[in-house]
């Protein structure tokens, strides 16, 4: 059933209330505080270099002339954000926060909703449909071949429409499932009318966050020692952040009580 809000993929009204977390470097954290703006960036720029296997690597076969033209120009117009339902697992941390002191992670939480709904102030209602929320499908990269030897440009662009492109960048390879990943998306586009240009530059797109209405806590990486997530704490604390800040408790050893016999 097509969901009532068509900027939905793969979800529905009615998880859009589900909490999702992102790891932030501390650095790019208190520049978030500070400049109340966060980013998208173009797939290019996303680890997977399998990512973008839609924009970047197809190419369009015109029957009447069989000549193929690339869609590589509207890679440019694409713009995502990425974030995970899993609430936290080892595996985040040490990817996304590799060094737990120099490269501290800072991980927040939010709901679908919330960052959704923030992503659609950029614009008024009358805007055409640019901005998509997704979760994505994870298949096998036999199944995404299969998928990309099926589909016709005319089904992906729905008249001009951007959801079906956004539905491309809701697939993802098996290899990932760990991630377990929501994704916000924008589809860059001149408005001619009004004229609006368009948003992004080298690859970039700001918007304003206000990160103590949008975001709901803040967890610091927990192979911190107490007195260094004190530190960080702190610090975060007199950059404005008015969250509750605590440090993971997913290494802390628990204690068990049996008795002697």
């Amino acid at each position: 059933m097509i969901p009532k809000d068509q900027g939905l993929v793969n979800l529905a009204d009615g998880d859009l209330d589900q909490k999702v977390y992102r790891i932030y470097g501390l650095d790019r954290f208190k520049a978030l505080l500070s400049s109340r703006q966060d980013a998208l960036v173009n797939p290019s720029m996303w680890d997977d270099p399998f990512e973008n296997f839609l924009l970047e690597k197809t190419e369009v076969r015109d029957n009447t002339t069989g000549t193929a033209i690339p869609l590589k120009n509207l890679a440019g117009d694409w713009y995502g954000q990425c974030w995970s339902l899993n609430e936290e697992t080892d595996a985040m941390w040490r990817i996304y926060s590799p060094d737990p002191i120099l490269k501290s992670g800072v991980k927040v939480r939010t709901t679908i909703r919330k960052i959704y709904d923030n992503l659609k102030r950029i614009g008024p209602p009358e805007w055409p449909l640019q901005f998509y929320v997704g979760k994505i499908e994870y298949i096998n990269q036999d199944d995404i071949r299969q998928l990309m030897g099926n589909i016709t440009f005319a089904e992906a662009s729905q008249g001009g429409q951007g959801r079906g492109f956004a539905e491309l960048m809701c697939v993802k390879r098996e290899a990932f499932k760990h991630e377990n990943e929501v994704r916000i998306l924008f589809q860059d586009i001149e408005i001619p009318q009004p004229y609006r240009a368009k948003l992004g530059v080298g690859g970039i797109m700001n918007y304003d966050v206000d990160p103590n209405r949008i975001f709901d806590e803040v967890i610091l990486d927990p192979r911190l020692s107490d007195t260094d997530s004190a530190t960080i704490k702190n610090t975060l604390s007199r950059a404005g952040c008015r969250l509750n800040i605590e440090k993971s408790a997913l290494y802390d050893s628990p204690r068990f009580t049996i008795p002697m016999s």
